[in-house]
């Protein structure tokens, strides 16, 4: 039997494509330096995983060695893989190579990735054209980021970090919207424009978007050699357009203007303006894929959302938790506002945890006011390190600078989840409550453990 090792094998993605290569006959084995849900379930299919990198877990009778990004150069694994002579590849690299014999269908873009592709992926399942998915999110309808079909479909996230997404060239494309993010790995905007154009060069077939990406990277549609579906929200010009969006409980209702002619009401189990968009290019690229508006009206109904993604983790009457991987500024924006338009008398409260110290230091200026809005607790939290050397780094002092900006000043600061804790527990007992948090990093977890409580 074929053997395979993944480094970092308790990640979203890894844990993924160790799945896609036990079902392409691989023995599948694996290291990471934290156990998880994802590790119990893998090692419950049978994959020995090693908690900790030891060069050890490379032998020579090992085809492939996958690595996930997170996994410096300095890894002890890697360097004896190479030693070896192995087949060393990188998360995109590996994508490319399982999903070459399909027609690949990717959702990039700065905000709005998972879910767009999330729906896409439910929506082809709906319409019977058994895709093929991994995604950077557990979908609530599976319970899993992962399927493996015989559809020609393969629905992947175009992910921008270290510019991955021009690894694993795409048919049908999608970009949600285009803003600064990860200076770890661009320099400027311009660099991130252009990588989304080389993006768009490898597209094959078709590209949905929306006018300002148009703008933003000067498409010239007259130019294009690929078909350019556009959605809108109110935008008369688009292909798909979204009009009287209305939001009730905890879902959001639009109707769709299609070819000058509106072609009735849809519904979706999310909140949000920026949902309904995501819910129209997941739309553009079932209909390009042949599906009727019959089958993506019920198929969109029937869409259960993604794990993180604005995910209620207890819906008490005294105690209602929502955890969302909201960190970038204007997702954190977006997301705040959506619970400041929820309906009720319980009190609502805002947990947010920053992610990466360069992130937060490079795009300050843009979380200033972002929480100026009618929340009745705000807190921030010490800021989540990772893919970065933080010796140098005053996490605290950072964080403390952002709590004092990010609003009007009713913002806590907290350095630590034991403080929080003691904090939530006191507030708990003398308020009933909305409570949401945020961030990428491991607030997730203490938010899933607090929501257990009484």
């Amino acid at each position: 039997m074929k053997r395979a090792h993944i480094i970092g094998i308790g990640g979203i993605a890894m844990s993924a494509i160790a799945q896609c290569l036990i079902q392409l006959g691989y023995q599948v084995t694996g290291s990471d330096l934290h156990h998880n849900d994802l590790v119990e379930e893998l090692r419950n299919q049978g994959v020995e995983i090693t908690i900790g990198h030891q060069a050890e877990n490379i032998s020579q009778e090992i085809e492939k060695v996958i690595c996930s990004d997170a996994i410096p150069e300095s890894n002890v694994e890697m360097i004896k893989a190479k030693e070896y002579g192995l087949d060393l590849l990188g998360r995109s690299d590996a994508l490319a190579w399982i999903t070459k014999e399909k027609r690949v269908i990717s959702a990039s873009g700065t905000h709005g990735k998972t879910t767009t592709s999330s729906m896409i992926a439910y929506l082809l399942e709906e319409g019977r054209l058994e895709p093929s998915f991994i995604i950077g999110g557990i979908l609530n309808n599976f319970a899993s980021n992962f399927r493996a079909n015989q559809g020609r479909y393969f629905v992947l996230e175009g992910d921008e970090y270290n510019k991955s997404f021009l690894k694993y060239p795409s048919d049908i494309g999608v970009i949600t919207n285009i803003e600064f993010d990860h200076p770890d790995i661009y320099a400027d905007m311009a660099e991130v424009l252009d990588t989304y154009h080389q993006y768009v060069d490898g597209l094959t077939e078709c590209l949905v978007t929306n006018q300002q990406v148009i703008n933003q990277l000067a498409l010239d549609m007259e130019e294009m050699d690929i078909e350019l579906i556009t959605v809108g929200i109110d935008d008369n010009q688009a292909d798909f357009n979204a009009i009287k969006i209305r939001e009730e409980e905890l879902c959001s209702y639009f109707s769709v203007e299609y070819q000058d002619k509106e072609i009735g009401e849809f519904k979706i189990n999310a909140l949000g303006s920026y949902n309904v968009k995501h819910a129209l290019e997941a739309m553009a690229v079932a209909r390009y894929c042949g599906l009727s508006f019959e089958v993506i009206k019920k198929g969109l109904e029937l869409w259960q959302g993604v794990k993180r993604r604005f995910e209620i983790l207890s819906d008490r009457e005294n105690k209602i938790v929502i955890s969302d991987y909201a960190h970038h500024p204007s997702e954190l924006e977006a997301v705040a506002g959506t619970l400041e338009r929820i309906k009720t008398d319980k009190k609502k409260v805002l947990i947010f945890q920053p992610h990466q110290y360069i992130r937060t230091k490079s795009l300050f200026e843009d979380y200033k006011g972002i929480l100026d809005k009618e929340i009745d607790e705000k807190v921030i939290l010490k800021i989540y390190k990772v893919r970065e050397t933080v010796e140098n780094y005053d996490l605290e002092q950072l964080g403390s600078t952002l709590t004092q900006t990010i609003s009007d000043g009713d913002t806590t600061y907290y350095n630590c989840f034991e403080d929080l804790e003691v904090w939530l527990d006191q507030y708990q007992q003398n308020n009933q409550g909305i409570y949401l948090f945020l961030g990428a990093g491991d607030i997730d977890s203490f938010a899933r453990e607090w929501a257990l409580r009484d």
